[in-house]
């Protein structure tokens, strides 16, 4: 009876691998972030590393989102490095005809159509890896997308064209 209730909840385990996968990753962004390794940092590092992973596999295994990444979709963050600079150069040239009045600072709210859907696994790890992939270039903002009218929703300061990493993932120009 425990079984079929549990299936029924939506409830799942987190595997021990995914689990020392997730911890490692965030010790080593914590050593990242702090730029060293005292023995200070590292008792704090540790406590931030536990409880973290905790709490991501206590979201896990709660969760009833189902999501399947393909190695293609998480591979499109290659091109990332190359949108955060070019992003703080579009950036820092708003800045600068901002404080010199040579043009005022832009703020536009664009909608892109977004290949989406609900039930759909796949399109669901896209919809997440665009967000958080896109969201990195400064002059990118991803408020949102919206799965039943197949739309994302964004911000820039400097209009430009969606980026190719986002199109890969499901942005329609």
């Amino acid at each position: 009876m425990a079984r079929a209730s549990r299936a029924s909840s939506g409830n799942r385990r987190s595997s021990p691998g995914a689990t020392a996968v997730v911890a490692i990753c965030l010790a080593c962004g914590w050593v990242w972030l702090v730029a060293g390794t005292h023995l200070h940092e590292m008792m704090v590092g540790a406590a931030v590393v536990v409880i973290t992973t905790l709490f991501l596999k206590a979201v896990h295994e709660s969760s009833q989102n189902k999501i399947r990444l393909a190695w293609t979709d998480v591979a499109q963050c290659w091109r990332i490095p190359w949108y955060m600079a070019s992003g703080i150069w579009e950036i820092s040239v708003v800045l600068f005809k901002d404080l010199t009045y040579l043009g005022r600072a832009g703020s536009y709210y664009r909608v892109s159509g977004f290949k989406t859907s609900k039930r759909d696994p796949l399109a669901v790890a896209r919809t997440v890896l665009a967000t958080v992939y896109t969201t990195t270039a400064p002059n990118f903002i991803v408020i949102g997308i919206d799965p039943e009218l197949s739309r994302m929703l964004f911000h820039q300061l400097e209009r430009s064209s969606v980026p190719k990493m986002t199109r890969a993932l499901g942005a329609q120009p």
